[in-house]
């Protein structure tokens, strides 16, 4: 999977993707064909990468060669398009030799302030050779046209055409200088053929190093930590910056939570507006993040490494297939199942898994999936809603209300009042408060009644 294709299962990562303070058109497209890793050398070299850039980053006798240097990556293009002619073995015209001097310019711009500030990160091919076969001149303006410099013929031809007696001979002469032209841009393509590998290694790196400096500065503003590579997860103050920011408007705080877990399946119950859902999409989050290369959003994080994450949380997805809830939702779940007998390492995240269907036959699905899960040593976490599952399996809580005598509860501050950290349990039931709720917002009484 792409990070571009995360977008519809993770809307979040649109969150993270509109946050990211890439400078270039190049980054961009770098990080959104970045694929998601699953070798955790790989993870660890990248963390090793950014926790060298943030010293660099953070430290303030750097900050104006650093916003030079931004600005130079800001100018850079994704002229992949061009080196691809250039290896085709077709001759480039002007706009094409134009992109390539002003990438080999700036990338020798960037490399001075990369040197400036003591980086060896992300070395870079030196261009020198390149900027001197397209600028005969030695102007070194990123601009390009055939300059008569290079061949003296050309300087004959134009001399001519500026001299003409007529429309019809300075025409004759234009035509001869043309013909020159193309030779010339020819040989220049010749002389840069050698070098187009060169030059895409070093976009490369200029891709990678935005990237980086993007990901140091979200890390910075979102508090996150460099993640450890591990054989288990723990996560602790783990927050949604999503979620965060959206509470943070109407001037209320995302309370973090803290969890662990390893190769299990956890059963994870709680009331209504317990913040279930929300702890499933942090979690699907924060598995990405980690996996494509990011710091996570959390105190202190240690996670292991899946070959897949696979959700079933909410009903985005049977809208865009046209199936309905649960058409969708067992699918997944057999998708779960069947990765796990195929003996792939899988996070699999379920939401209230049969809430579709009826009581009986729900809590039936959701103790064979628990069993089959442990069984096939699927990393799972499944909420619900049923009491009464009988699965062995470990049990968290979200704790919920914490009601005190006096306080007055609406529907516009219970989250106040709302403790979402999660305990052990080894309860069956789940909590019973979807009436304590209604009543709290003062719903009719005779919708609560029992019957009689």
């Amino acid at each position: 999977m792409l990070f571009k294709n995360t977008f519809e299962p993770i809307p979040a990562l649109q969150f993270v993707y509109k946050n990211l303070q890439l400078t270039s058109t190049l980054g961009r497209h770098y990080l959104l064909d970045l694929p998601f890793c699953t070798d955790a050398d790989t993870l660890r070299a990248e963390f090793d990468l950014m926790e060298a850039t943030a010293a660099i980053v953070h430290d303030d006798t750097h900050r104006t060669k650093l916003s030079h240097l931004r600005n130079q990556l800001h100018q850079i293009n994704d002229i992949r398009p061009t080196l691809s002619v250039l290896e085709s073995g077709q001759v480039l015209d002007d706009i094409q030799l134009f992109e390539i001097k002003k990438t080999a310019i700036l990338t020798d711009a960037i490399a001075q302030d990369l040197a400036a500030i003591q980086c060896t990160l992300f070395p870079l091919e030196e261009m020198g050779e390149v900027v001197a076969c397209l600028d005969p001149e030695h102007t070194h303006i990123p601009h390009f046209y055939i300059y008569s410099a290079y061949d003296p013929e050309l300087a004959k031809w134009r001399e001519r055409i500026q001299n003409a007696q007529s429309v019809q001979e300075a025409e004759e002469f234009r035509f001869q200088a043309q013909k020159v032209e193309d030779k010339v841009r020819a040989h220049l393509t010749e002389q840069l053929r050698p070098w187009g590998k060169a030059i895409a290694r070093n976009l490369d790196t200029l891709a990678h190093l935005d990237l980086i400096l993007a990901k140091v500065r979200l890390a910075s503003d979102w508090h996150c930590c460099r993640p450890e590579v591990a054989d288990h997860t723990e996560l602790v103050q783990l927050s949604n910056p999503e979620v965060a920011a959206a509470l943070a408007e109407k001037g209320r705080r995302f309370q973090p939570i803290d969890i662990h877990f390893g190769r299990e399946t956890i059963l994870v119950t709680g009331a209504n507006m317990a913040g279930k859902s929300v702890l499933l999409k942090t979690l699907a989050l924060t598995q990405y993040l980690f996996q494509f290369g990011f710091y996570v959003p959390a105190q202190r994080a240690s996670l292991c490494v899946v070959e897949e994450i696979i959700t079933s949380i909410g009903d985005r997805q049977s809208e865009l297939s046209g199936l309905s809830s649960f058409a969708v939702e067992i699918l997944t779940i057999d998708k779960i199942i069947q990765e796990g007998r195929a003996g792939k390492r899988v996070l699999a995240l379920v939401d209230e898994l049969a809430r579709t269907t009826n009581p009986e036959e729900g809590k039936v699905l959701v103790g064979n999936f628990i069993r089959l899960t442990t069984q096939l040593g699927i990393t799972a976490l499944v909420t619900t809603h049923y009491g009464g599952i009988e699965a062995s399996c470990r049990r968290l809580r979200v704790k919920g209300l914490q009601l005190k005598e006096g306080q007055v509860i609406t529907a516009g501050n219970i989250s106040d009042f709302m403790d979402y950290a999660l305990v052990e349990t080894d309860a069956d039931e789940v909590p019973m408060e979807a009436f304590t709720i209604a009543r709290l917002f003062g719903v009719d009484d005779e919708l609560l009644a029992k019957p009689r």
